[in-house]
């Protein structure tokens, strides 16, 4: 069941505050490619997001305190070597960008679709 803009404004609730998001694709250094990894859990606690990738976690937080239109907006501040934005839209889908430096700058943008989890 995908989420729409009345589940989305739930979120805060313990019930519907975790998110299911399947990344679909990724894109990085002019190119983009299929998402092999796993799905990325979205989960909100307070006034902090929990993001959840293949083993790896990052914590986030709201990156305004108005929504337009329904729109979800995680920054994730540096932590582990990268920082990144997660935007998850009133009809469930969503898109990141993810920023690193390793040998030189690194961006990666992706896009996919998020459910709920729980309810």
């Amino acid at each position: 069941m995908r989420l729409f803009l009345p589940v989305l404004a739930l979120l805060p609730t313990p019930a519907l505050a975790a998110l299911d998001c399947r990344i679909d694709r990724q894109c990085g250094g002019g190119a983009c490619e299929p998402f092999s990894g796993g799905s990325m859990l979205v989960e909100k606690t307070g006034d902090i997001w929990s993001i959840t990738l293949d083993g790896q976690r990052w914590e986030g937080y709201s990156a305004a305190t108005v929504t337009e239109g329904g729109e979800v907006a995680i920054v994730i501040p540096p932590q582990s070597g990268m920082s990144g934005l997660i935007s998850i839209y009133p009809s469930g889908e969503m898109s990141f960008t993810v920023h690193a430096y390793g040998k030189g700058a690194i961006a990666i943008t992706g896009s996919g679709n998020c459910t709920g989890v729980g309810g």
